[in-house]
């Protein structure tokens, strides 16, 4: 059998490889349970996601700047990002 309720530190795991692949329905629902009981947790998720948003921007500006933009548009993007960032 399955345990649905997990620690706090193997949520904290979960939620990392959730970012990477899809997990099994129990844990899913394990997860979705442990965050409805647990603002820590919760937390922790909203800062990967933001995290991870970052480092998705941070990709984003190579591709910019791989493409033939103007140097004005380059840097419009890059203050806006900033901005965002804040």
């Amino acid at each position: 059998m399955r345990h649905w309720i997990f620690s706090c530190k193997k949520i904290s795991l979960l939620i990392s490889e959730s970012m990477d692949w899809k997990l099994p329905l129990y844990r899913r629902l394990g997860i979705k349970l442990h965050l409805m009981m647990c603002y820590l947790c919760r937390r922790y998720k909203k800062q990967l996601l933001f995290i991870h948003s970052i480092l998705q921007s941070e990709k984003t500006i190579e591709e910019i700047d791989s493409a033939s933009l103007s140097p004005e548009a380059r840097e419009k993007i890059k203050k806006r990002l900033e901005q965002e960032k804040q």
